[in-house]
């Protein structure tokens, strides 16, 4: 009969075969993390965050001794582990159909569904994963049979993680009775916001919609007030055969720049537009931008820049960061707008 006080494992033997299995936990988890990653940039998905981590050798061995493991190098199924931090709760089963996609599902346990509020510091879906089969080749060989967990979350999840975490409260009776209802009513304003966050999301696409028909519609409706969505789609549209801007952030200082510069509508820019365009592709013919090193055409966003700036004086006077020989080439230009704004 076993001695009930000996070891379930033989920790040297672990910590010798965990160190020679290193090189193969590397890999597995470079691999799962750039075939997830770039499964959600093909389903265009955009994410916060995706990070990835080997499980330390003291983490292991104390998770093989809560849960008397024999041979913990075997049994568990997270000692690589991925985690995506999403934007918003809808993704998450985006996320989700993403993974089921591009590695062999084992076990997947939803930790959000059903559970109360005061739980949302752990709520996040789990999958147990392996690399697929089609992925065949040497790099494979050694990590295909080797599982490994995907966890799934949104922001706000995950900072409340981080910040619960940091107390080291692992589970509800850690926390002293006296502070239970301030820890459950913070977890509980995390779990509103991420609520409200959605929801936000939502009615944003239902205003990008309305927009979007006024703007592209046979007899458009211009009358909007300059914003990111209505810029973006204008621009789409008025500028079918120039290179679209990929950049929010460059997209947001013109917006800003149109505003400080007095163009508060999507009506007036388009008039500037459409009375100094002769004026704009003058400038354009006489000082192209550097593409590759060699003469191209402005993007969209830089239209309206160099057109405002020509035809408008508020405009041009607002942009602070124009250097004074550019500024004189804008205005020596103003004399092909066909109307003074």
């Amino acid at each position: 009969m076993a001695d009930q006080n000996s070891p379930l494992f033989d920790k040297q033997d672990i910590e010798r075969r965990f160190r020679e299995r290193q090189p193969t936990y590397k890999r597995l988890e470079d691999e799962a993390t750039f075939v997830l990653a770039a499964k959600l940039d093909q389903a265009s998905i955009k994410r916060h965050s995706i990070t990835s981590r080997i499980k330390t050798l003291s983490s292991l061995l104390d998770k093989a001794e809560r849960q008397q493991l024999s041979d913990p190098l075997s049994k568990m199924n997270d000692i690589v582990g991925v985690r995506v931090v999403c934007l918003f709760l809808s993704d998450i089963e985006r996320v989700g159909q993403a993974i089921r996609d591009c590695v062999d599902v084992v076990e997947e346990d939803n930790k959000i569904e059903g559970q109360p509020a005061s739980s949302f510091g752990y709520m996040s879906v789990h999958f147990v994963a392996r690399m697929k089969e089609e992925y065949k080749g040497p790099r494979y060989d050694l990590i295909s049979d080797i599982p490994f967990e995907i966890q799934v979350r949104t922001i706000a999840m995950d900072a409340w993680a981080a910040a619960s975490h940091y107390l080291d409260y692992k589970t509800d009776v850690d926390i002293p009775k006296e502070l239970r209802r301030d820890f459950y009513a913070l977890s509980g304003l995390f779990y509103v916001a991420d609520r409200h966050f959605e929801t936000f999301a939502k009615e944003r696409e239902k205003a990008l919609t309305i927009v979007e028909k006024k703007l592209t519609a046979p007899h458009p409706e211009l009358d909007v007030e300059v914003n990111l969505d209505s810029l973006t789609t204008y621009l789409r549209s008025k500028f079918k055969d120039r290179e679209p801007s990929a950049d929010e952030k460059t997209m947001s200082q013109v917006v800003q720049q149109l505003r400080d510069g007095g163009i508060l509508t999507i009506k007036q820019l388009d008039e500037i537009i459409d009375a100094g365009w002769d004026a704009f592709l003058r400038y354009e013919k006489d000082h192209p931008p550097t593409v590759n090193e060699k003469p191209g055409e402005f993007i969209d966003v830089g239209i309206v820049r160099v057109l405002c700036s020509i035809a408008s004086d508020k405009f041009r006077d607002a942009r602070k960061d124009l250097p004074d020989n550019t500024r004189q080439q804008y205005a020596d230009y103003q004399g092909y707008v066909s109307k003074k704004f």
